[in-house]
């Protein structure tokens, strides 16, 4: 089954959800516990827990007699705050996406940079960004009201300016050409629409 887009999410049939869910009852709980506060599927959300136990963090601390069959038991012993890990259900991190994480991290830093230092900065030695991507980026946040071209440090051309921080998750592109943001919960802009105020 593919996964819906962001934007047509709503609020409890996500992985964050199930997160929320996991840090407000941190200790001594099972994945129907965890699910009747969810609109996922059990399945979705034992495979969402098996990969937080593989990774870490969760840990199996024992067995609760249900009727049918006994329920395993699980502790929260990794809270990493509200942002949900993204892992697979071997415990695996998922990489995916982490170019715009660190893109709009650093554009929140700098304020004021051109795509070849964004794409420098950006990079870290397990995600290493073009300089392409970081201006394809940049172009789409341009378009969305984010950024702002301007003449740069010292008038350097293609130089950008940040001009509409909304929170820590960074803009997503999405596949039927709109931008839609994660802090707002909105779409931003479309192609279709334009910019959405």
């Amino acid at each position: 089954m593919a996964r819906k887009p962001l934007d047509k999410l709503n609020g409890i049939d996500s992985r964050n959800a199930v997160w929320k869910v996991i840090r407000a009852l941190r200790t001594e709980f099972t994945v129907t516990d965890v699910r009747v506060h969810t609109s996922l599927k059990p399945e979705s959300v034992r495979d969402y827990m098996t990969g937080l136990t593989n990774a870490g963090y969760l840990k199996m601390v024992g067995k609760r007699e249900a009727p049918g069959r006994p329920l395993t038991l699980y502790t929260l012993i990794k809270d990493v705050g509200i942002d949900a890990p993204r892992v697979r259900t071997d415990g695996t991190h998922v990489t995916q996406g982490q170019g715009n994480i660190n893109l709009w991290r650093t554009m929140r830093i700098l304020k004021a940079f051109t795509a070849t230092e964004l794409a420098i900065k950006a990079s870290t030695e397990d995600c290493q960004i073009k300089e392409n991507t970081a201006k394809k980026y940049c172009q789409a946040l341009t378009k969305a009201k984010y950024l702002k071209m301007s003449g740069g440090k010292g008038g350097a051309a293609g130089a950008y300016r940040l001009m509409r921080h909304t929170g820590p998750k960074p803009p997503q592109i999405q596949r039927v050409q709109q931008i839609f943001d994660p802090n707002t919960n909105e779409v931003v802009w479309s192609a279709k629409g334009g910019t959405h105020e």
